[in-house]
């Protein structure tokens, strides 16, 4: 079985390859798509025992070749825990894993209805930024599509399939 691909350019080389609609079927869904790093870790003080770090915004993204243009799917994880919301933070049981220092272990979740696509920051020491506003902790906040979301220091451009789909199409040589 081959691997999913992680990088814009690699989705769309599977568009290449499968076409552009059955890539819409097989990538319906909304992803998160690395734009880079808007801040920096602070300093632990010597007393610090979170494993969690702080984080010091910078004015422009900062870009880093592991988040930039890397596709994290919105969609439980195989073996993750059971439950309608996908979980999002540093821990391995999380659906969407970001190994990341500032980072919680259990950070954000996404919550999908009828209505669409809501996040909740789940009390994180960091936050998470829904188009550049702190979103209170335990508040499910409804996103659309082409949002930008903040999820400790890594920042994303929020996607539907839709979306996605056009991002790939501009990077492949599907017409």
């Amino acid at each position: 079985m081959a691997r999913e691909p992680q990088f814009v350019g690699e989705y769309a080389a599977e568009m290449n390859t499968i076409g552009s609609i059955a890539f819409q079927v097989k990538y319906r869904g909304f992803v998160l798509v690395g734009v880079g790093l808007v801040a920096n870790v602070s300093d632990r003080p010597l007393s610090w025992k979170r494993r969690t770090l702080g984080a010091v915004g910078v004015d422009e993204p900062i870009a880093s070749e592991s988040i930039r243009e890397r596709v994290w799917r919105v969609r439980k994880g195989e073996g993750a825990q059971r439950g309608a919301a996908v979980m999002v933070g540093q821990s391995s049981d999380n659906d969407i894993i970001l190994p990341e220092y500032t980072v919680s272990t259990q950070h954000a979740s996404f919550s999908f209805d009828a209505a669409g696509m809501s996040i909740t920051d789940l009390g994180s020491l960091n936050g998470t930024k829904v188009d550049g506003v702190l979103i209170e902790p335990l508040a499910a906040i409804r996103i659309k599509d082409n949002q930008q979301l903040i999820v400790g220091r890594i920042c994303f451009n929020f996607l539907s399939g839709d979306s996605f789909s056009a991002l790939a199409r501009s990077r492949s040589t599907v017409p």
